[in-house]
């Protein structure tokens, strides 16, 4: 079975309603996504840090809730587990106050066990965040050697680096040892001052990462992009709207498996293999299907070229996952009934 492993932060966010508590859960894109691939079923490895303490324990014990391994989580005791207070403006926009300090030691975790065509996903903050960087990105350079599918999310509040241009360099070698990128509208913002997701892969991503899905909740719309393709789809946003994004990224994912996309579809090889093997086929007069069943393993390399059927089936799962997860109460996909 594919595994997937989940590099992020374990950070508890208490929502207030004026200056009362209203809900408190435990915060982060790629944390959040972790747990429904988990309550999706899907063999998921949350890598991180969290302390010794209650808040830890709370984020621990719903990972493991949802089905989530957490072998890989660095329990420390000298500092505390973050937390986030979410306050609301005037205008109904987030003011986020910070606690917490982290130790000192950083990411001292377990690596996980990783190997070819698992999924890895890691971004936010944590992933340019100059403490945990230098640990974090090995695990992921090391990923990338055994050809696992890198996807990076680069999403973090712009408070968190009010000056892009001292992270700008870490951001940029994410997205060069990402094969799939996802962003939504306000990181687009944050990194290359546009949210026009079509200019920012055509001048910016496209250098980097061929795979690339924006997620504009502006427009209720996702949209994929590989090379010179572009797919579409209409998603309804919904009442939670961090939700709606943490259940695209998790359909995403999910769709990744349920179609077994593999790196060698994303890499683009498949259709390199095909445009030659049609040329020896035109230039010897033998069959395109009798030339692919001398390759070793007669692998069917006609389903390994990334097509728009494929980028669709993507985009209908992670639609179908933002919409259940942006409309439910806790914004967490319902637990996979065996």
């Amino acid at each position: 079975m594919r595994k997937i492993i989940a590099i992020g932060e374990c950070v508890l966010d208490i929502l207030f309603d004026g200056d009362a508590p209203r809900v408190s859960a435990p915060g982060g894109l790629i944390l959040n996504v972790a747990s429904n691939l988990g309550r999706l079923g899907r063999n998921v490895s949350f890598v991180g840090e969290a302390a010794r303490d209650r808040v830890g324990d709370m984020i621990v014990d719903s990972l493991k809730s949802s089905n989530v391994s957490v072998d890989h989580i660095d329990r420390y005791t000298e500092g505390v587990t973050p937390t986030t207070l979410v306050f609301r403006d005037s205008d109904g926009g987030p003011q986020i106050v910070r606690y917490g300090r982290n130790n000192n030691d950083s990411f001292d975790v377990v690596w996980p066990r990783i190997e070819k065509d698992d999924i890895l996903i890691f971004g936010g903050f944590y992933a340019i965040d100059p403490r945990v960087r230098p640990h974090l990105f090995e695990i992921v350079k090391h990923a990338a050697e055994r050809k696992a599918i890198i996807v990076y999310v680069p999403g973090f509040a712009p408070e968190k680096e009010p000056r892009i241009t001292r992270v700008m360099p870490a951001i940029l070698e994410n997205f060069e040892i990402a094969d799939v990128v996802i962003t939504r509208n306000r990181d687009l913002n944050t990194i290359f001052r546009t949210t026009d997701d079509a200019a920012a892969y055509k001048n910016n991503i496209s250098f980097y990462a061929r795979d690339f899905i924006n997620l504009d909740r502006d427009n209720a719309r996702l949209r994929y992009y590989h090379d010179k393709e572009m797919v579409e789809m209409a998603a309804a946003t919904g009442n939670n709207h961090f939700a709606w994004s943490v259940g695209a990224i998790t359909g995403v994912i999910d769709a990744m498996i349920e179609n077994d996309i593999t790196r060698f579809t994303l890499s683009g090889e498949g259709e390199a293999v095909m445009h030659t093997i049609t040329r020896l086929a035109q230039e010897t007069g033998q069959p395109v299907a009798q030339l692919l069943s001398q390759l070793e393993g007669e692998r069917d390399l006609l389903s390994e070229r990334l097509g728009k059927d494929a980028m669709t089936a993507l985009l209908v799962k992670a639609t179908e996952w933002a919409e259940s997860a942006s409309s439910s109460s806790d914004g967490l996909i319902p637990v996979k009934q065996n």
